[in-house]
């Protein structure tokens, strides 16, 4: 856990991409993508989500509605400051980024890096039953295919119980609401990662109200796409996405 848990604030021009870490992670897991887009002009920012980025203890008691609070408050800034606003999230971030979208649907557009629509993980089905018993849990294996990715990364090595469950419960309401999602739509993942499913990419991008739905596979990923060995195809397709949106 070599890098920093900072948020990340890059200015550009008149669009600003809101990225979104993933669950126990950090904003250094979007470092490398928030450089690349800042280069190609567009402004970003990655904030820390609330109970990340300091002790596993910090996490246990959050509701995932904080998230999306200070998720809005970001957006209803940057809009207000005259910006266009375009969301994009990894992992857990990609949930969170498909709510934002269907609560603010002025945005520009949704990104979803490797979303967690339907869990690969076969501790989801009985986490209710864990959070009873353990008050936190092992973060499933690394998957990484470039082994410096783990030097890039700040995250907890420990999932908490009772909030993986309310997580849990947020992925399972945004699968019901995928209909809400109305703004276009880029869903990248890897077929190498064992967190999420193609199973869940697919329902993803069919119930979605999008006009326009991207999806790109990748072939040498783990489940971390933004920051290992194909982030940079990730950043060129993020940015191919975003200019389009300005058509």
């Amino acid at each position: 856990m070599s890098a920093s848990p900072d948020p990340i604030v890059l200015p550009g021009g008149s669009t600003t991409v809101v990225l979104i870490h993933g669950y126990t992670g950090s904003p250094a897991e979007m470092a490398l993508l928030a450089d690349s887009l800042q280069h190609e002009g567009y402004g970003v920012e990655c904030p820390l989500l609330a109970g990340h980025g300091t002790c596993l203890e910090d996490l246990m008691p959050l509701e995932p509605d904080q998230w999306l609070k200070q998720l809005e408050a970001v957006v209803d800034r940057l809009q207000h400051q005259g910006q266009s606003v375009v969301v994009g999230g990894l992992s857990l971030g990609a949930i969170l980024a498909l709510q934002v979208a269907r609560r603010r649907p002025s945005i520009q557009g949704v990104i979803t890096y490797s979303p967690p629509v339907i869990s690969g993980d076969p501790r989801a089905l009985i986490a209710p039953l864990l959070a009873k018993v353990l008050a936190s849990v092992p973060r499933p294996a690394d998957d990484f295919v470039d082994p410096t990715t783990a030097e890039r990364i700040w995250t907890y090595t420990r999932w908490p119980s009772r909030c993986s469950v309310k997580v849990l419960e947020l992925i399972a309401d945004t699968r019901r609401q995928l209909a809400e999602v109305t703004k276009p739509l880029l869903v990248m993942a890897s077929r190498l990662d064992r967190v999420i499913t193609p199973r869940g990419v697919n329902r993803l991008r069919q119930q979605v109200s999008s006009p326009y739905v991207e999806l790109q596979w990748l072939e040498n990923s783990g489940h971390l796409i933004t920051t290992d060995a194909e982030w940079r195809t990730v950043a060129a397709v993020t940015a191919e996405f975003i200019r389009r949106l300005g058509d």
